[in-house]
């Protein structure tokens, strides 16, 4: 299903976007997905694995360190998101519960080891796959993590939701392109 509302996705930003395909990295192998999945030590949604085996995130290009094409956030290789995945741990993830901040959907916490970054935006903001919510999370949530912050907000409730939820957007024209990116009116990413 994901891969399909993908494919959809990238079809409706070529339409929006001269050269998105100079940005688009191919599909990630299975191999790659397996080599994903052991170094994070953990089995990831069908739904997220589709999408990588759609696009591969996004390759860096020009001059600036990347291309959005959705919002201000690049898509992240798999081998994108394992080096920011393992630096985080490497940083954070021996910290301690963030006591003056009440757990709800997303633990108190800096860093999980269960947190899937896939998108990144200049280091400060990524999009996370949570594969450990809070008390009133559900596990494939999708947040928005703010890097030095005591916040952080959901996104959608799975990788299929967050997906459809972009579709959605492209198709009823929800947008404006600047600058060779999507940018949603309502700045949902």
């Amino acid at each position: 299903m994901s891969s399909y509302i993908w494919k959809k996705i990238l079809h409706e930003v070529e339409k929006s976007l001269d050269d998105t395909q100079s940005c688009i990295n191919p599909p990630a192998s299975n191999s790659q997905i397996y080599l994903l999945e052991q170094t994070l030590n953990c089995s990831l949604p069908g739904t997220f694995k589709e999408y990588l085996l759609t696009f591969n995130g996004q390759r860096l290009v020009n001059t600036y360190p990347y291309t959005p094409f959705l919002g201000f956030h690049y898509f992240l290789s798999s081998e994108d998101i394992i080096e920011i995945w393992t630096t985080m741990n490497t940083l954070f993830n021996r910290e301690e519960p963030l006591e003056w901040i009440e757990e709800n959907k997303i633990k108190s916490i800096i860093w999980s080891d269960k947190w899937i970054p896939f998108t990144d935006f200049e280091s400060q903001q990524r999009l996370i796959l949570d594969l450990n919510p809070g008390k009133n999370g559900i596990s494939g949530q999708i947040f928005l993590y703010h890097s030095g912050m005591d916040y952080q907000e959901i996104v959608a409730d799975s990788f299929e939701e967050f997906s459809l939820n972009i579709l959605k957007r492209l198709q009823e024209k929800d947008y404006a392109p600047t600058d060779h990116i999507i940018r949603f009116n309502d700045d949902y990413i």
